[in-house]
């Protein structure tokens, strides 16, 4: 992968990591009983953990789960998932002064941006087919 597909790459699965997170609040504001803006106004600023957690705990108060538990495993994944990509990743190659060290240490990272960036937009794509489809069934009823 050259450096410029990596950078795009980096960035979309930047933002699925963002939609993923709108859309959890959105689905928790729209399914939690009382109005919609105060709930949302409860959890617009909690982060990930704190956000799974609360939803989680709702489904379970409601008796059903609109989120499969397999898809909160990889949820609870991507706060470390977008840690790495945040914080961490540029480091682990940007240092190599060895050229063709740098270059195989960038194609291992470039290999696991891709495999992340494929979990976390498939993922993005389920979170968004849900947000709209509970916004469809629930939202008028606030």
């Amino acid at each position: 992968m050259d450096y410029d597909t990596f950078k795009l790459i980096h960035s979309e699965l930047i933002m699925s990591v963002q939609y993923i997170e709108q859309d959890l609040k959105l689905i928790y504001s729209i399914l939690k009983d009382g109005a919609f803006y105060d709930n949302y106004s409860d959890v617009e600023n909690f982060p990930l953990g704190k956000l799974l957690k609360s939803l989680h705990e709702m489904e379970q108060e409601l008796g059903y789960s609109k989120i499969k538990e397999e898809d909160y495993d990889l949820l609870n994944q991507i706060r470390e998932i977008r840690n790495y990509w945040c914080h961490q990743f540029y480091i682990d190659f940007h240092y190599i002064e060895d050229p063709q060290a740098h270059e195989n240490i960038f194609q291992k990272v470039a290999v696991r941006l891709h495999e992340d960036e494929l979990r976390v937009y498939e993922l993005q794509q389920k979170i968004e087919k849900l947000r709209k489809n509970v916004n469809r069934k629930h939202r008028h009823k606030k």
